[in-house]
């Protein structure tokens, strides 16, 4: 841990002039976020101990770290999971991760509830995916299961699986060609399982299609 040391100067940076350049004793030692240099009230012949420092030191990396998240999340939303992930990958401290995490969703750029919602809509609107498919999309973008569980059901209750079901069925009957009416079937089920429908919904459309093909 190096000694203590004076402020001698301090320097807006030309490059960005939200960052300030700090001088020890007579040279330049680092630089730091406008917002750190405020909150550590930093000033010229201030003596800053090793402590201090090192204080300095963790709150400029939280700063990086929750603009590093800022500018992850500015493409597109992101759940809690792909924000920790995204600072992991770049080897940021678990304690600087959670404080990072935790200003964001005070600031409202997490939601995971919001997020599971708007997912949800977008999928069915765009895809018609039924609620299995969608549990697992969500759940592989690591949201909790129980965010997960309730957000499919609250949307589920006024939406039917059972039209989205026949509408992708409708599409696919005509294009299998088997023979074996069985087989057919049972592509369709496969079919109708992979977009992510329940077993009662798959088989209420089959026994559909298969009473009008009689």
């Amino acid at each position: 841990m190096p000694d203590a040391r004076t402020i001698t100067r301090l320097d807006t940076q030309q490059n960005d002039p939200n960052r300030i350049s700090v001088f020890l004793d007579g040279a330049f030692a680092f630089g730091v976020h406008r917002d750190v240099a405020a909150k550590h009230r930093l000033a010229v012949g201030d003596t800053l101990s090793p402590a201090a420092q090192q204080a300095l030191e963790v709150d400029e990396l939280r700063v990086e770290a929750k603009q590093r998240a800022l500018d992850y999340l500015a493409h597109k939303p992101r759940t809690e999971a792909e924000v920790r992930r995204k600072l992991q990958r770049k080897d940021y401290p678990d304690d600087i991760i959670a404080d990072v995490v935790a200003r964001l969703h005070e600031l409202g750029y997490l939601d995971d509830h919001a997020y599971a919602r708007d997912y949800i809509h977008n999928r069915f609107r765009s895809k018609r995916y039924g609620p299995l498919r969608i549990e697992r999309e969500l759940r592989k973008r690591g949201v909790d299961r129980t965010i997960v569980e309730q957000a499919v059901a609250d949307f589920f209750a006024d939406h039917s699986t059972l039209d989205a079901a026949r509408h992708h069925a409708s599409k696919r009957w005509g294009r299998l060609t088997d023979d074996d009416p069985r087989r057919r079937q049972q592509k369709m089920y496969r079919y109708l399982k992979r977009r992510g429908f329940r077993s009662d919904t798959i088989r209420r459309v089959v026994d559909d299609l298969k009473a009008d093909s009689a």
